[in-house]
């Protein structure tokens, strides 16, 4: 601290100047007086004036020069003080900053155009696990992977050449332990005052963010790696906007190139025309409402495949009380190949079962076509014998070729239905009167029934309402759990036999059919239910797949077949079918 020296010794060097000039002029006055001619009186009393003049004059310079002195001495103390005061608050203010740069919890890097660390704080040496001593004097490179070196120095460079402009970038670091360091950099080059460039460096952290960012990409990669892989995709639809945000799974099953969002009506376009009324119906009842939906459908894509989808949303009201969805889009379209070829396979299957029943049904055939050719024999004897009168009997003969042409028909029904069980057609599904299919059913098995001594009651509800199937196939199914019936009752030999039929509605208001007999019964309820199970059998040359493809057939129909013991001997067969039929939609 400069120090300015203090007015007294020159207040007294002073004093003793003007002292000695008064003492001066005393001394020559008093020789003048003592060795000077004698003077006159005047110039006496003249020159004694002059004396005391030059005293006074000294006094008062002497006085003049004390009080100036003073001034100045009391300037220099407040300007030595102010000085003190302001070297202090420097200091402090110095001390104040370096511990800020010390501790900061932020990293700050000096750094020479050659890539020196000329400075580092406390914190940031520490935060990388190093002294700053460690750092000082080295090479920035050191605190960076191999790999991203290259990418420091060419970000110094940058800065070097852009001298006063801010930059900012994201780089990874190396702690002395070998642990990696996630940094934000902003940095800038500034000259000193020899004109040396410098680039200061401010480091933050985020490294918890990196990892987390890299979590989430690596969650998304998962995410979208097993949506591809289930064929799976996910939406989000605001309703507000129509405008709909895919998942990049989604995108590949609707075929469109990837995309901040899609809007609706593109979308609309992709779905197959035949299925564009429906979806808009679902989607416009989903939004008044306010409820999840799920449907199916088919896109038309733009080479003329098709995919079938399978969607099902979620209601979620957003903060406007608009209401969003949030779903997940299937592409189905192998499974639903799949199910063709395994319907397709069941109804290879099913023929073959049909004609089998119908091989073990070949002597009731036989007898409901051997009947009216019978009597298609008989009566064509009588007509001709009606003729053959003089005169010919014209109304026996009309009455009787009127009774030929019904048993020819009815042969030709009976022939009709065995076809239509031995052909392998495509299904056709119309409005059916189930006592229909149950009394034609009776028909072929009657002989059968006879056979085995087997007693049929028949217990129909009357003014049934049609129900949506497909004849053959119930027919088949009928014809399946007669036959069983007949078969349970083979062992029995204590109780008469006897097999019924019943048709009606149940409590939901489905049809319901139901076949009863008084043969060995269940054993157990697993049993039941084993009964529809391919390949299972109680029957030593049965194959097990009858009862599987009825209960295939019963649920292709919306229903269910399922088996119960009764409270007496016998077993009940029991199959339902929805007056409405099964959703059709793809």
């Amino acid at each position: 601290m400069m120090r300015y020296p203090t007015t007294s010794l020159s207040r007294s060097a002073e004093q003793w100047l003007l002292g000695g000039m008064a003492l001066a002029l005393a001394a020559a006055a008093c020789i003048w007086l003592a060795f000077a001619p004698a003077p006159t009186a005047p110039a006496f009393f003249v020159a004694f004036a002059l004396l005391i003049a030059s005293l006074v004059a000294a006094l008062i310079t002497m006085r003049l020069v004390g009080t100036t002195h003073r001034q100045i001495e009391a300037v220099l103390q407040s300007r030595s003080k102010a000085e003190e005061r302001a070297i202090e608050a420097l200091r402090n203010s110095e001390a104040q900053w370096k511990e800020i740069f010390e501790h900061n919890p932020v990293m700050y890097f000096m750094v020479d155009a050659s890539g020196t660390v000329v400075s580092v704080n406390t914190f940031g040496a520490a935060q990388l696990g190093y002294s700053v001593d460690e750092l000082l004097g080295q090479s920035v490179l050191k605190v960076f992977p191999n790999a991203e070196r290259q990418s420091a120095q060419d970000n110094v460079a940058v800065c070097l050449n852009n001298i006063g402009r801010t930059h900012s970038w994201e780089i990874c670091k190396v702690r002395k332990d070998g642990s990696t360091l996630w940094v934000r950099e902003n940095a800038k080059a500034v000259r000193l005052l020899d004109g040396q460039p410098i680039v200061l460096i401010a480091c933050e952290d985020i490294t918890e963010r990196k990892q987390a960012e890299n979590a989430l990409r690596q969650s998304e990669m998962y995410l979208a790696e097993a949506q591809r892989l289930s064929r799976t995709g996910s939406f989000g639809w605001c309703a507000s906007s129509d405008e709909i945000i895919w998942s990049e799974e989604t995108f590949r099953i609707f075929g469109f190139d990837k995309a901040p969002s899609m809007k609706r009506a593109t979308v609309i376009q992709r779905i197959h025309p035949d299925d564009r009324a429906r979806v808009l119906r679902t989607t416009k009842r989903a939004l008044s409402d306010g409820k999840d939906f799920e449907h199916g459908y088919r896109l038309l894509m733009p080479d003329g495949s098709i995919k079938h989808v399978h969607v099902r949303a979620h209601a979620v009201k957003d903060r406007s009380s608009g209401i969003d969805f949030v779903g997940a889009v299937s592409d189905v379209t192998a499974r639903k190949r799949a199910e063709a070829e395994l319907h397709e396979a069941q109804r290879n299957l099913a023929h073959v079962t049909r004609v089998t029943a119908l091989g073990e049904l070949a002597a009731s055939i036989a007898h409901e076509v051997s009947q009216p050719l019978a009597a298609v024999v008989t009566n064509a004897a009588a007509c001709q014998r009606w003729l053959d009168r003089t005169p010919p009997d014209l109304t026996e003969a009309r009455a009787t070729l009127q009774a030929i042409i019904k048993d020819g028909n009815r042969a030709g029904d009976v022939i009709k239905r065995v076809r239509a069980l031995a052909n392998k057609g495509s299904e056709q599904k119309a409005p059916l009167d189930i006592n229909e299919v149950v009394n034609e059913v009776v028909s072929l098995v009657q002989h059968e029934l006879l056979r085995h001594c087997v007693s049929l009651r028949l217990e129909l509800a009357p003014a049934l309402p049609l129900v949506p199937g497909d004849r053959i196939q119930l027919q088949q199914v009928v014809i399946n759990l007669v036959i069983n019936g007949i078969e349970a009752m083979a062992p029995v030999a204590d109780r008469p036999l006897e097999l019924i039929i019943r048709t009606g509605l149940d409590d939901a208001g489905q049809i319901v059919v139901t076949v009863e007999d008084c043969g060995i019964g269940l054993a157990t309820a697993e049993h039941a239910e084993r009964l529809f199970d391919a390949f299972y059998t109680t029957k030593s040359g049965g194959m097990g797949m009858g009862l599987s493809i009825c209960r295939s057939i019963v649920a292709a129909h919306g229903g269910r077949l399922s088996a119960s013991q009764n409270a007496g001997p016998g077993a009940t067969f029991r199959f339902t079918l929805p007056l409405h039929g099964e959703d059709s939609s793809p």
